[in-house]
């Protein structure tokens, strides 16, 4: 159920736009797209190699391939054809190399585009041994952490006994959980022969509840905002004042502008929520709160209005369309409504499910020198919009 902010929700509703979303990956993208679409947006896709998978959905309008995806002319240059073309009234990214992409061109974009975070910002709470550095130096609850540059080094320091385990071991600029590695005993070091990025964050692994919580924010003043709980079988709403207290500190002091995610940990020793980390875009799960009743790329599109924060109190979906099939007489209306949303997009959906279209190595380029940095396509990118 929602509550409060009802006059901004209904302010979002509007006749359909012609949208260009930029897409460098493909699994988060496309929820991003079907959340996009139920906005009412006529969704025409820019995207990258690991995108191609979003030509497949029923909800892409039109495919445009990226030409030279390293390159940020060029990528300008496109657009504003694409843009002249369609008839495109807004523009909005998907992941998170696209939204830091469209933070570094947003003063050259020719058509309007959603709120988004300046560079600095992102790359302040994107990087996640910064957002780390960041919640310790404001008394914000984050586990303890170190960077290590090298693997050899950490080993080292394990040994010495400075890194005592439990650790989470991650790389500092990928998304989805991609290279996150939970040593909780001895027996789990052997994960360590599986990592192959540097450099490497490693906080202390703290036990409880994973959870996150979304926010849509108008320079620092939180607009909207739903905590959240997703596993294998499930996805329910929930409130936590701790966490809102935390993202609403964050949003102030960085003045943040545009959607941000932050994964957390409920812990079980003292009950506190603990940020993890923070995704300075749209997330995965955007599509499940779209489906419990508050659609966040619609409100993204709103004007701010005065109002109490828009959120949800309450939804639960089985996320077993097997089981809803097989069950209905157990099956409630989010469910059904997760059903439809599964069965209204076979193709895509079937392939987004079995992971046909790997994006694992997408991700936004870091302050780390080569060899250590992003992939090369990025370099000319890192050159011309950092710092």
């Amino acid at each position: 159920m929602m509550r409060a902010g009802g006059g901004f929700f209904a302010a979002a509703r509007r006749s359909a736009k012609n949208g260009l979303m930029i897409a460098f990956g493909f699994t988060l993208p496309y929820h991003v797209l079907r959340t996009a679409a139920a906005a009412g947006i006529r969704v025409h896709v820019f995207g990258g190699a690991a995108a191609r998978g979003l030509r497949m959905s029923r909800w892409c309008r039109v495919y445009h391939p990226m030409r030279a995806a390293g390159d940020p002319k060029t990528l300008l240059s496109e657009i504003d054809d694409i843009v002249s073309r369609h008839a495109i009234d807004v523009i909005f990214p998907s992941d998170d190399v696209s939204t830091r992409l469209l933070a570094a061109l947003r003063d050259r974009l020719p058509a309007p585009y959603v709120p988004l975070p300046d560079l600095a910002t992102f790359d302040l709470l994107n990087d996640k041994w910064r957002f780390t550095r960041f919640c310790h130096d404001n008394d914000i609850p984050a586990p303890r952490g170190r960077l290590y540059a090298t693997l050899a080094e950490l080993r080292r320091s394990l040994d010495r006994g400075e890194a005592v385990l439990p650790i989470t071991v991650k790389p500092t600029n990928r998304s989805g959980g991609v290279g996150v590695r939970h040593i909780r005993t001895p027996a789990e070091l052997a994960l360590l022969d599986t990592i192959d990025y540097a450099p490497m964050l490693v906080q202390r692994h703290i036990v409880g509840e994973s959870v996150s919580i979304t926010m849509l924010c108008d320079h620092g003043r939180v607009l909207a905002h739903v905590a959240q709980q997703r596993d294998a079988a499930r996805f329910r709403i929930l409130t936590d004042r701790d966490l809102l207290g935390s993202i609403t500190r964050v949003a102030a002091l960085t003045g943040y502008h545009g959607v941000a995610n932050f994964d957390a940990v409920l812990s079980e020793d003292d009950g506190q929520a603990y940020l993890v980390e923070c995704n300075p875009r749209f997330w995965y799960s955007i599509y499940l709160v779209m489906l419990a009743g508050l659609n966040f790329v619609d409100l993204a599109l709103a004007s701010p209005a005065h109002t109490s924060p828009a959120t949800l109190d309450s939804g639960d979906i089985r996320l077993s369309l097997r089981r809803t099939l097989t069950h209905p007489w157990r099956a409630r209306r989010l469910d059904w409504q997760f059903a439809r949303y599964c069965l209204g997009d076979p193709v895509a959906f079937a392939l987004q499910r079995a992971r046909s279209y790997d994006d694992s190595d997408v991700a936004p380029p870091t302050e780390m020198p080569a060899p250590l940095a992003a992939p090369a396509a990025w370099a000319e990118i890192r050159r011309s919009f950092t710092g």
